[in-house]
């Protein structure tokens, strides 16, 4: 009977869980272990076993779970002393293996005949719902009973289920999870407080949270970090901290806020397929207002101003030339001195008008040369002044790490990202930025932003680094307070996390994808968790109005328009008089 329940149990577990890898927990090594062992190994082409000692053990240390290497793993569990009533000795080997993942498949096979009777069927109930506290979620129990029969539990209706006849379990016990009949899910929510400005009970008011609740049919059970925290992370000494302590010790079953993916995450809590792609950049302080004179002072530059001088004496140098060689030609008695031709081409030059009395074509032809050159030259100057007087000047603000080191700033760190940061830096400058490296946690960012502290320049993701320098809080003028770098040094990928094992993982991941590869999830991303962009369910990005034309926008052009007006007015009246003076001088 039993060789016969042995290879009975080895066919059903190849051809309804489809497994690759197996492993069997055994505590006296009978014959029906053996057999077990030998079907398993020869079946087909053979496949791996790895062999686990269930027998009952003082010792309860439990190991650290660490990244399972082998992929999706079914474990049989049997023994001639092995009972419903004391299967909690497999569980606890289970447990303490190292490799065992709560979503993996454990079959629990009974090697003695059973009466399926009332009781058997109670303690059945209570075997689940133990493997389920545990968080096994998937298991079976397989009994000989005259054949062999399987049993499937779903928590969720709270019922057991005769599977024996059904083809494939492993597909089976996965959409028992795309239905969770109204059960409730713990959500971790969490506030970053220098971006969020909410306040009150945390609550599921995501659009994502609502759209993965509802395809679950699930409800939603919103809970704050215990310790205050955000994410939260594993720090080196082992203690975890955050949504992460949250979700290690099943506090709470699941995240939807993003996170970034991080290699200690591995083992300690489930993440999602990296469905996005974010990056960590600066964030620093605007640089201060240059003044009119000192920005069109930076507007012309040297090699230009050296361009026009030497024109200038060009020009100067022909008209002298061609005035000599042109009256020694033609005969023309000039009695102006060569002092007095310079000062009126210089007048040229100045104001574009000059009484030449030298009759020469070539002469007067290369003056209206020179006037028409300074008429080119007045205009630019004038639009360069314009721009100074009418559009404040900001100084050139810093954009690469290299640009930050050279101005003395203080890296501001989160404590979560200061391992990825490291790890970003290159040899040449590694020294130096982590001497000038400050280590951060969310109510120091906040304090460093509130209060504009100049100094820091403070490492945040992208999309927070945006949000922050677009609030209106952080505005002056219509102008924004802060900048974020162009060059972002540490590129990091996006996820959610769920408590380690969660059988919920391939649903969510699913939820997720087809959200991603309609664009949805970063749409609903950037307006669930940044609201300043909303208008009407409309997100924005550049946070622009339009303006109508009016006086107001006019202003300066109308000032500089008067003022030149102005000038002209008196420039007209001062030659006039000085005409009438000369005139009257000349007469006398």
């Amino acid at each position: 009977m039993k060789a016969e329940m042995a290879r009975e149990v080895v066919d059903k577990i190849f051809n309804a869980f489809r497994q690759w890898f197996f492993t069997v927990t055994f505590c006296e090594f009978t014959y029906f272990e053996n057999s077990i062992l030998k079907y398993t190994e020869t079946f087909g082409d053979g496949y791996p076993v790895m062999l686990l000692n269930g027998c009952q053990d003082p010792n309860t240390t439990k190991i650290k779970p660490k990244l399972n290497k082998h992929g999706q793993t079914a474990y049989i569990v049997t023994s001639n002393e092995l009972t419903l009533e004391g299967s909690q000795y497999a569980i606890e080997a289970l447990s303490r293996t190292g490799v065992f993942k709560p979503r993996s498949t454990v079959i629990f096979v009974l090697n003695k005949p059973v009466e399926v009777d009332s009781y058997f069927h109670y303690s059945m109930l209570r075997h689940f719902e133990m493997l389920w506290s545990r968080n096994i979620a998937n298991s079976v129990v397989l009994i000989w009973s005259d054949h062999l029969q399987i049993y499937l539990y779903n928590p969720f209706t709270q019922k057991i289920r005769d599977v024996t006849y059904v083809p494939n379990i492993t597909d089976l016990l996965m959409r028992q999870y795309e239905d969770l009949q109204g059960f409730e899910l713990k959500l971790s929510v969490f506030r970053k407080i220098y971006t969020s400005d909410e306040t009150g009970p945390v609550q599921c008011n995501s659009r994502l949270a609502a759209t993965v609740m509802k395809d679950l049919n699930a409800t939603c059970k919103p809970l704050a970090p215990r310790d205050g925290n955000t994410v939260g992370d594993i720090l080196p000494n082992g203690t975890a901290t955050g949504v992460t302590a949250d979700l290690l010790d099943s506090y709470t079953d699941l995240e939807l806020s993003s996170r970034i993916l991080k290699n200690s995450y591995y083992g300690y809590i489930d993440t999602t397929y990296p469905f996005g792609q974010d990056e960590m950049c600066f964030l620093i302080k605007k640089s201060i207002y240059q003044s009119t004179f000192m920005t069109t002072l930076a507007l012309i530059s040297v090699k230009l101003l050296l361009i026009f001088v030497s024109n200038i004496i060009i020009f100067i140098f022909v008209c002298i030339l061609i005035r000599k060689v042109e009256g020694d030609i033609n005969n023309i008695d000039d009695k102006r001195s060569m002092s007095v031709t310079v000062v009126d081409l210089l007048k040229c030059f100045i104001r574009q008008t000059v009484d030449i009395r030298f009759v020469g074509p070539i002469f007067r032809f290369v003056v209206m040369l020179i006037i028409l050159y300074s008429l080119i030259v007045d205009c630019a100057i004038e639009g360069i002044i314009t721009s100074a007087i009418a559009y404040p000047r900001y100084k050139p603000d810093k954009n690469t790490l290299s640009e930050l080191l050279s101005a003395n700033y203080t890296f501001g760190v989160h404590n979560r990202h200061y391992s990825l940061f490291k790890k970003s830096l290159s040899k040449e400058i590694y020294d130096e930025v982590l001497k000038r490296t400050e280590i951060l946690n969310d109510k120091q960012i906040k304090g460093v932003i509130d209060k504009r502290k100049s100094q820091y320049a403070l490492l945040l993701r992208f999309s927070d680094a945006k949000y922050i320098s677009r609030k209106p809080a952080n505005m002056k003028n219509g102008k924004p307070i802060y900048h974020t770098t162009a060059e972002c040094p540490v590129p990091c990928s996006i996820v959610y996390g769920l408590s380690y094992g969660s059988p919920y993982l391939p649903k969510i991941e699913n939820i997720l994808n087809y959200l991603n590869q309609a664009g949805i999830l970063e749409y609903w991303t950037r307006s669930d968790e940044y609201t300043l962009y909303q208008n009407h369910g409309k997100v924005g990005g550049d946070n622009k109005t339009k303006k109508t034309l009016s006086l107001e926008n006019l202003k300066e052009v109308l000032i500089m328009w008067l003022i030149g007006l102005l000038v002209s007015t008196l420039a007209f009246f001062t030659e006039v008089l000085f005409f009438v003076f000369q005139k009257k001088c000349f007469i006398v």
